[in-house]
Protein backbone atom coordinates (compact mmCIF):
# COMPACT_ATOMS: atom_id res chain seq x y z
CA UNK A 1 0.00 0.00 0.00
CA UNK A 2 2.74 2.49 0.70
CA UNK A 3 4.50 1.64 -2.37
CA UNK A 4 1.89 1.98 -4.65
CA UNK A 5 1.17 5.35 -2.98
CA UNK A 6 4.29 6.90 -3.35
CA UNK A 7 4.70 5.45 -7.29
CA UNK A 8 0.72 7.42 -7.53
CA UNK A 9 2.85 10.51 -5.90
CA UNK A 10 6.01 10.39 -7.97
CA UNK A 11 3.95 10.11 -11.43
CA UNK A 12 1.09 12.82 -10.31
CA UNK A 13 4.56 15.30 -9.35
CA UNK A 14 6.35 14.04 -12.97
CA UNK A 15 5.37 17.21 -14.94
CA UNK A 16 5.84 19.46 -11.79
CA UNK A 17 9.40 18.29 -11.55
CA UNK A 18 9.61 18.06 -15.32
CA UNK A 19 8.81 21.93 -15.41
CA UNK A 20 11.74 22.74 -12.59
CA UNK A 21 14.06 20.64 -14.81
CA UNK A 22 13.13 22.04 -17.75
CA UNK A 23 13.94 25.62 -16.67
CA UNK A 24 16.93 24.46 -16.13
CA UNK A 25 17.21 23.55 -20.11
CA UNK A 26 16.22 26.84 -20.71
CA UNK A 27 18.82 28.53 -19.21
CA UNK A 28 21.60 26.37 -20.29
CA UNK A 29 20.86 27.94 -23.85
CA UNK A 30 22.89 30.97 -23.21
CA UNK A 31 25.99 30.97 -25.47
CA UNK A 32 28.56 32.09 -23.22
CA UNK A 33 27.18 32.34 -19.82
CA UNK A 34 24.14 30.89 -17.90
CA UNK A 35 21.63 33.14 -15.34
CA UNK A 36 21.41 31.67 -12.28
CA UNK A 37 19.21 28.86 -12.52
CA UNK A 38 15.81 30.89 -11.32
CA UNK A 39 17.03 34.12 -10.70
CA UNK A 40 17.38 36.31 -13.86
CA UNK A 41 18.91 39.13 -11.80
CA UNK A 42 21.67 36.67 -10.55
CA UNK A 43 24.46 35.35 -13.06
CA UNK A 44 26.98 32.88 -12.88
CA UNK A 45 29.62 31.70 -15.16
CA UNK A 46 30.03 27.18 -14.98
CA UNK A 47 33.11 25.83 -16.72
CA UNK A 48 31.61 24.19 -20.27
CA UNK A 49 28.95 25.64 -20.39
CA UNK A 50 30.62 27.82 -23.93
CA UNK A 51 30.75 27.40 -26.93
CA UNK A 52 34.00 27.53 -29.49
CA UNK A 53 31.75 27.13 -32.47
CA UNK A 54 28.79 29.04 -33.33
CA UNK A 55 26.92 26.51 -35.30
CA UNK A 56 26.87 24.07 -32.45
CA UNK A 57 25.40 26.54 -30.12
CA UNK A 58 22.39 27.07 -33.02
CA UNK A 59 21.82 23.47 -32.77
CA UNK A 60 21.81 23.34 -29.14
CA UNK A 61 19.60 26.11 -29.14
CA UNK A 62 17.52 24.51 -31.51
CA UNK A 63 17.38 21.42 -29.80
CA UNK A 64 16.20 23.12 -26.86
CA UNK A 65 13.36 24.54 -29.04
CA UNK A 66 12.03 21.58 -30.68
CA UNK A 67 12.56 19.78 -26.90
CA UNK A 68 10.26 22.40 -25.40
CA UNK A 69 7.79 21.96 -28.09
CA UNK A 70 7.18 18.14 -27.22
CA UNK A 71 9.39 17.10 -30.11
CA UNK A 72 11.87 14.99 -28.75
CA UNK A 73 13.33 12.70 -31.44
CA UNK A 74 14.13 15.97 -33.71
CA UNK A 75 15.30 17.66 -30.30
CA UNK A 76 17.83 15.01 -29.86
CA UNK A 77 18.53 15.05 -33.01
CA UNK A 78 19.69 18.85 -32.77
CA UNK A 79 21.48 18.02 -29.94
CA UNK A 80 23.37 14.64 -31.42
CA UNK A 81 24.60 17.58 -34.40
CA UNK A 82 25.48 20.01 -31.84
CA UNK A 83 27.75 17.02 -30.29
CA UNK A 84 29.40 16.10 -33.37
CA UNK A 85 30.90 19.48 -33.56
CA UNK A 86 31.88 19.69 -30.00
CA UNK A 87 31.54 16.09 -29.38
CA UNK A 88 32.50 17.30 -25.32
CA UNK A 89 30.29 20.43 -24.32
CA UNK A 90 28.73 19.42 -21.06
CA UNK A 91 25.98 21.68 -22.06
CA UNK A 92 24.98 19.91 -25.25
CA UNK A 93 25.52 16.52 -22.80
CA UNK A 94 22.95 17.41 -20.24
CA UNK A 95 20.69 18.84 -22.73
CA UNK A 96 20.26 15.98 -24.30
CA UNK A 97 19.58 14.04 -20.96
CA UNK A 98 17.11 16.05 -20.38
CA UNK A 99 15.62 15.42 -23.58
CA UNK A 100 15.64 12.13 -22.97
CA UNK A 101 14.60 11.81 -19.25
CA UNK A 102 11.54 14.09 -21.04
CA UNK A 103 10.74 11.62 -23.43
CA UNK A 104 10.85 9.05 -19.98
CA UNK A 105 14.47 7.44 -21.11
CA UNK A 106 16.03 7.76 -17.64
CA UNK A 107 18.90 5.53 -18.26
CA UNK A 108 19.85 7.11 -20.76
CA UNK A 109 19.95 10.09 -19.38
CA UNK A 110 21.59 9.56 -16.60
CA UNK A 111 24.26 8.35 -18.89
CA UNK A 112 24.74 11.52 -20.90
CA UNK A 113 24.40 13.49 -17.24
CA UNK A 114 27.26 11.06 -15.68
CA UNK A 115 29.45 11.82 -18.89
CA UNK A 116 28.43 15.13 -19.10
CA UNK A 117 29.77 15.58 -15.40
CA UNK A 118 32.79 13.72 -15.86
CA UNK A 119 33.80 15.79 -18.96
CA UNK A 120 33.72 18.95 -16.88
CA UNK A 121 35.61 17.12 -13.85
CA UNK A 122 33.02 17.30 -11.66
CA UNK A 123 32.01 21.29 -11.88
CA UNK A 124 29.13 21.02 -14.23
CA UNK A 125 26.58 21.26 -11.23
CA UNK A 126 23.44 21.48 -13.41
CA UNK A 127 24.04 17.56 -15.11
CA UNK A 128 24.31 16.69 -11.39
CA UNK A 129 21.39 18.00 -10.34
CA UNK A 130 19.18 16.97 -13.07
CA UNK A 131 20.77 13.53 -12.40
CA UNK A 132 20.00 13.85 -9.02
CA UNK A 133 16.32 14.07 -9.91
CA UNK A 134 16.34 11.62 -12.01
CA UNK A 135 17.40 8.96 -9.90
CA UNK A 136 14.29 9.59 -7.89
CA UNK A 137 12.64 8.57 -10.86
CA UNK A 138 14.84 5.16 -10.81
CA UNK A 139 14.28 4.49 -7.57
CA UNK A 140 17.81 4.91 -6.72
CA UNK A 141 17.52 7.49 -3.56
CA UNK A 142 20.56 6.37 -2.04
CA UNK A 143 22.38 7.04 -5.75
CA UNK A 144 20.23 10.59 -5.71
CA UNK A 145 21.48 11.71 -1.74
CA UNK A 146 25.10 11.04 -3.02
CA UNK A 147 25.23 13.15 -5.87
CA UNK A 148 23.09 15.81 -4.15
CA UNK A 149 25.27 15.95 -1.38
CA UNK A 150 28.07 16.77 -3.65
CA UNK A 151 26.67 19.51 -5.28
CA UNK A 152 25.64 20.79 -1.62
CA UNK A 153 29.09 20.41 -0.65
CA UNK A 154 31.03 22.25 -3.61
CA UNK A 155 28.39 24.74 -4.97
CA UNK A 156 27.77 28.42 -3.36
CA UNK A 157 25.25 29.94 -5.40
CA UNK A 158 21.95 29.99 -3.81
CA UNK A 159 19.88 28.40 -7.00
CA UNK A 160 21.42 25.62 -7.37
CA UNK A 161 21.98 25.10 -3.76
CA UNK A 162 18.15 25.51 -3.48
CA UNK A 163 17.55 22.61 -5.94
CA UNK A 164 20.07 20.67 -4.91
CA UNK A 165 18.23 20.64 -1.36
CA UNK A 166 15.48 20.00 -2.92
CA UNK A 167 16.19 17.12 -4.99
CA UNK A 168 17.98 15.53 -1.95
CA UNK A 169 15.06 15.69 0.19
CA UNK A 170 13.04 13.94 -2.60
CA UNK A 171 15.29 11.19 -2.91
CA UNK A 172 15.14 11.16 1.15
CA UNK A 173 11.31 11.02 0.79
CA UNK A 174 11.58 8.74 -1.91
CA UNK A 175 13.98 6.37 0.52
CA UNK A 176 10.81 6.61 3.52
CA UNK A 177 14.30 8.38 5.47
CA UNK A 178 11.30 10.48 6.58
CA UNK A 179 13.49 12.30 9.74
CA UNK A 180 16.30 13.52 7.10
CA UNK A 181 13.78 14.73 4.50
CA UNK A 182 12.33 16.79 7.14
CA UNK A 183 15.71 18.53 7.76
CA UNK A 184 16.06 19.04 4.63
CA UNK A 185 12.66 20.96 4.48
CA UNK A 186 13.39 22.85 7.16
CA UNK A 187 16.91 23.98 6.06
CA UNK A 188 15.05 24.55 2.59
CA UNK A 189 12.62 26.64 4.13
CA UNK A 190 14.93 28.52 6.33
CA UNK A 191 17.78 29.95 3.80
CA UNK A 192 16.20 29.55 0.94
CA UNK A 193 12.30 30.83 0.95
CA UNK A 194 11.67 33.46 -1.68
CA UNK A 195 14.86 32.13 -3.89
CA UNK A 196 12.93 31.13 -7.84
CA UNK A 197 10.12 28.30 -7.30
CA UNK A 198 11.48 27.36 -3.60
CA UNK A 199 8.69 28.55 -1.86
CA UNK A 200 6.54 26.05 -4.68
CA UNK A 201 8.87 23.34 -3.32
CA UNK A 202 8.36 24.10 0.46
CA UNK A 203 4.82 23.39 -0.06
CA UNK A 204 4.45 20.40 -2.31
CA UNK A 205 8.10 19.20 0.20
CA UNK A 206 5.70 19.57 3.17
CA UNK A 207 2.56 17.52 1.70
CA UNK A 208 5.53 14.73 0.98
CA UNK A 209 7.18 14.60 4.50
CA UNK A 210 3.48 14.41 6.52
CA UNK A 211 2.76 10.91 4.27
CA UNK A 212 5.84 10.12 4.79
CA UNK A 213 5.47 10.37 8.48
CA UNK A 214 1.93 8.97 8.40
CA UNK A 215 2.83 5.94 6.35
CA UNK A 216 6.19 5.34 8.19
Amino acid sequence: MFTLIYLKVAFMNFKYYTLLVFLLLIQLSCKNKIQSILNDKTETSIPGDFYENLEASDLNEEGIRLTKNGQYAKGMNAFLASLEIEPNNPTTLSNLGLNRFLNRDNKDAIKLYQKAFKISDSTYHIAAINMAHTYFYEEEYYKGIEIADYVIDNNNDENILSIAFVHRALNYFGNKDCARANMDLNYISANYKGVGNTDRHILDLQEKVKMCWEYN
